[in-house]
């Protein structure tokens, strides 16, 4: 606005008192010329003389600024851990950069794998917190999207059964430190989590854990969870959570997976027909049963208290620990009781306070040995009688020696025989 002013012929104090600003102000931006920028010389760093040592470390380890300080210290570095931890950022970076690249080509390798937090939603009465489980194949960039209300390691694994059913099942899955997979880190490596690396195994995935504080390390699917909550669900209206996630299959269909993709300049959809080659099928491998195991102790009368409701079991199961599996914990949902490998009750989750749920054929048997919860003691043997055969050995009729009455006569009046 200054220069169109001064330009129309109008004098500087004027357009000072126009504009609100001193005259000085006017006569600085007159003097500026943006293509005349004054170039800073590049000063020399302490952290010169180590740069070449500290790129070879961070090449063949994943080391933090403050061992790399304590090591560049004893070679004669004077400098801040500041300029380090700048330098060492970068480097990584970089590193990262080219690790992504390196599986940018390659078909079935890699799919990654996140959750992001979408505020609340109300199930059932209650306000639950709403997450968006999103698994990208690294190749073609297909989408798999999931809304749910925990992220807990059977949820986790629902998820990734889910993307495998849709898509297939790649050779590695990358994820980053999220407690269901990762238990610790120490300098052995990742100790990840027994009931995860089970999961794995059974569909022949390798886990694959990102670097601590690099999120660029799976940039893929941390840009496909801004990309949903964006385009998918700002402005969205829906019922429920199986009415939203029903929307969520329809815009991966319609929207996602058909889109030009501004990286690869393809649509997914079109990158994956090259890419469904090298995924197995997930029809090939046996179903991994995800659900979480609850362990309960059978009562004497033949039930096991379970979420705040008495339910029935079979009576073989009387003073036995089962194992109760069940896929959720919502009201109406069925849940299953073993013993052992055995099922000994099928039952629909009941809210909690609701009275005793038994099932007709655990009623039958239990009649059978029980009346009004006592035992039937008419039934129960108290002793056993032994009846012996006539002339049986060792039940024989003892004889008897039969004397005239005169001899007992005798007897009582002293005399002898």
């Amino acid at each position: 606005m200054i220069r169109h002013f001064v330009s129309q012929g109008e004098p500087k104090s004027q357009v000072a008192r126009r504009l609100r600003i001193s005259r000085q102000t006017v006569y600085n931006h007159l003097r500026f010329d943006p293509e005349k920028k004054k170039e800073r010389k590049k000063r020399a760093s302490k952290l010169d003389p180590y740069r070449g040592y500290i790129r070879t470390r961070l090449e063949e380890f994943d080391l933090p600024a403050t061992v790399l300080l304590r090591e560049i210290r004893e070679k004669g570095y004077r400098g801040s851990i500041t300029i380090l931890r700048e330098y060492v950022r970068g480097v990584k970076d970089r590193k990262v950069a080219r690790i992504t690249e390196r599986f940018e080509t390659l078909a079935g390798r890699q799919a990654q794998v996140d959750w992001g937090e979408c505020g609340s939603i109300e199930v059932r009465g209650k306000r639950h917190k709403l997450y968006v489980f999103v698994f990208v194949l690294g190749f073609s960039r297909m989408l798999y999207v999931r809304f749910t209300t925990s992220m807990r390691r059977h949820v986790l694994q629902g998820c990734l059964q889910g993307a495998f059913e849709r898509l297939g099942i790649p050779a590695e899955v990358l994820v980053d430190n999220m407690k269901q997979v990762v238990e610790g880190r120490s300098s052995e490596g990742v100790r990840f989590n027994r009931g995860f690396l089970d999961f794995c195994e059974h569909y022949g995935v390798i886990p694959s854990v990102t670097p601590l504080y690099w999120p660029r390390a799976k940039g893929k699917v941390e840009r496909g969870v801004g990309y949903v909550k964006r385009s998918f669900l700002e402005g969205r209206v829906f019922v429920d959570l199986e009415d939203l996630n029903r929307q969520a299959d329809h815009w991966v269909d319609t929207v996602a997976n058909v889109r030009l993709h501004g990286t690869t300049g393809e649509r997914p959809c079109d990158r994956y027909m090259r890419e469904i080659a090298s995924l197995r099928r997930y029809e090939a491998v046996p179903v991994y049963d995800s659900r979480p195991e609850k362990i309960h102790k059978v009562m004497n009368d033949s039930y096991i208290r379970y979420q705040g409701v008495f339910y029935s079991v079979d009576p073989c199961a009387v003073g036995h620990s089962v194992v109760v599996k069940s896929a959720s914990e919502r009201v109406g949902d069925e849940f299953e009781v073993y013993l052992g490998a055995e099922c000994v009750a099928v039952h629909r989750r009941r809210a909690p306070g609701s009275p005793r749920v038994t099932l007709e054929e655990h009623e039958k048997k239990i009649r059978q040995l029980t009346r009004k919860g006592k035992a039937v003691r008419g039934r129960q043997v108290r002793f056993v009688q032994i009846v012996p055969e006539e002339g049986g050995w060792g039940y024989a009729t003892p004889e008897v020696q039969t004397r005239p009455l005169e001899l007992y006569e005798q007897v009582l009046q002293g005399g002898s025989r």
